[in-house]
């Protein structure tokens, strides 16, 4: 028993490994305000945060949406575990380390698929060095929050349970990958496909998928019956789909420094699993359409979130992929190789696996080099220990009341989340108060907007502090704060 459980001590300190590192980089971005995107960042933990602290899901920090769980017309069932994640440690660290640390567990069904498909410990390394070792996936848990991502590991996990043919392992993983945002939902049937050992067992999957897919949209559908949400992006490409299909909106660039690095060092293989492969291809397809700058980039620090399905079962495929491949140069006596590629696997010899496992570190090592200077990342065994020192302008806003009211930039959105009474000038604070700058006590200004500066200086502000690239101006409303925190004066006698 315990020789059958020691080899998954690998993944499991993997996963904490991988965590710990990644945590780190998040909360270092956090720290120095080099996130992906300040403005998008908040409003997620502002609309988590209300919901979690005071029991709406109101948001103000960004321009339009509505206050409700499809508060941006995406459908993610995760946002009520993010909320009680962060009901025990209130900030923007607890939605990084609960994405980071979800990306992580990913390392655990990575193993059991290798071990499955490609057989053995020698397997189950490769499988884990592929996933561990991925620089885009990397990058894609470094996505400051975008619940999209929550779905990877799940993903990975849902095909490692067909492989081991455990219907029951498919449909929870199937559920918890589903609740992450409605794209994943929408692959499970075709997930399904990727089921083994014949038809009959293809078909239970399928239904398996469809009953766990109804369920999520029942469930998808009761929750938002009464929302009057935004189209999401997907909405838009499928409605596009039916007219036919959109164009391609990139170029032969944009595979040269963003969409080939998904297919090294060895993820080519993934081609050798086509099924495993398909239920990516809808987000390929509409990241393909989708132009510059519409919230789908092709940018390594821009919105690359979108592309997590893909890396998920480009990763599943390709380790998949890497077990039809040693099937088909060692079939088992008596088997034609042909068989390998329709399903029929044969494990390759021990020391060829051993020897193959190590060439898979190795390659999957190096590879990864290139991504640990630009993503900021440094082998981390403990979470939170960023040596980042952070912008002064945490410690400025820091002092302020709870209660006042206060705007800044996009760029400085996340600094001042904290209050539940907050906008972005120029953004949010014109649409949702109606009133501007008048509304407010304090107005944490970039230097550079010297309209703004002149605009709170005209109607009364005091500089309350400063940094190098903010000011901090009090608004002769913040008195009522004063006031309101003032000792009663003591009656005489």
């Amino acid at each position: 028993m315990l020789a059958r459980l020691l080899p998954w001590l690998m993944p499991l300190a993997g996963a904490w490994i991988y965590f710990c590192t990644l945590q780190t980089a998040a909360v270092g971005r956090i720290r120095s305000l080099a996130v992906v995107e300040s403005y998008g960042f908040a409003a997620y933990e502002q609309v988590i945060r209300n919901y979690a602290l005071h029991g709406d899901w109101a948001q103000s920090i960004h321009r339009g949406y509505i206050a409700h769980w499809m508060w941006s017309g995406h459908r993610s069932l995760w946002l009520y575990a993010a909320a009680g994640a962060y009901r025990l440690a209130p900030g923007p660290e607890t939605l990084v380390s609960l994405q980071t640390g979800l990306v992580a567990l990913g390392c655990i069904p990575a193993f059991g698929l290798g071990r499955r498909t490609i057989g053995g410990v020698g397997g189950g390394v490769a499988g884990l060095a592929m996933y561990a070792l991925f620089g885009p996936l990397w990058a894609i848990a470094l996505q400051d929050y975008q619940d999209l991502v929550l779905g990877v590991p799940f993903a990975v996990a849902a095909v490692w349970a067909l492989r081991e043919r455990s219907l029951l392992g498919f449909a929870i993983a199937g559920v918890l990958c589903g609740a992450a945002r409605e794209e994943w939902v929408v692959t499970l049937p075709v997930i399904a496909l990727a089921a083994g050992g014949g038809w009959r067992h293809r078909l239970a999957a399928m239904g398996s998928a469809l009953l766990t897919t109804g369920l999520l949209v029942a469930v998808l559908w009761w929750l938002g019956r009464d929302a009057v949400g935004y189209e999401t992006p997907m909405q838009t490409q499928a409605g596009a789909v039916g007219l036919g299909l959109p164009p391609i909106q990139r170029t032969w660039v944009d595979y040269e420094r963003f969409y080939s690095h998904f297919l090294f060092p060895l993820n080519f293989t993934a081609f050798l699993s086509p099924l495993v492969l398909a239920p990516g291809a809808g987000a390929f397809l509409m990241h393909l359409t989708t132009p510059e700058g519409s919230g789908i980039d092709a940018q390594w620090r821009g919105h690359i979130h979108h592309m997590a399905p893909v890396a998920a079962f480009v990763l599943a495929a390709a380790i998949d992929g890497l077990g039809v491949l040693s099937s088909f140069t060692f079939p088992a006596p008596g088997r034609a190789r042909w068989w390998a590629l329709v399903g029929f696997r044969s494990p390759a010899p021990a020391l060829a696996r051993r020897v193959g496992a190590l060439a898979i570190v190795l390659a999957c090592a190096w590879f990864a080099r290139a991504w640990v200077a630009p993503l900021g990342l440094h082998l981390r065994l403990w979470p939170g220990a960023s040596e980042v020192a952070p912008r002064q302008e945490w410690a400025l806003v820091a002092a302020l009341p709870a209660e006042a009211r206060i705007a800044t930039d996009p760029r400085g959105a996340l600094l001042v989340v904290r209050f539940r009474a907050s906008w972005t000038y120029g953004e949010s604070l014109e649409e949702k108060t109606r009133t501007g700058l008048g509304v407010l006590d304090y107005v944490l200004v970039r230097r550079t907007d010297s309209s703004v500066l002149a605009e709170v200086t005209a109607l009364g502000g005091q500089p309350a502090g400063e940094t190098t690239e903010y000011v901090l101006l009090e608004l002769p409303g913040a008195a009522r704060l004063k006031a309101a925190t003032a000792p009663a004066a003591t009656p005489s006698p």
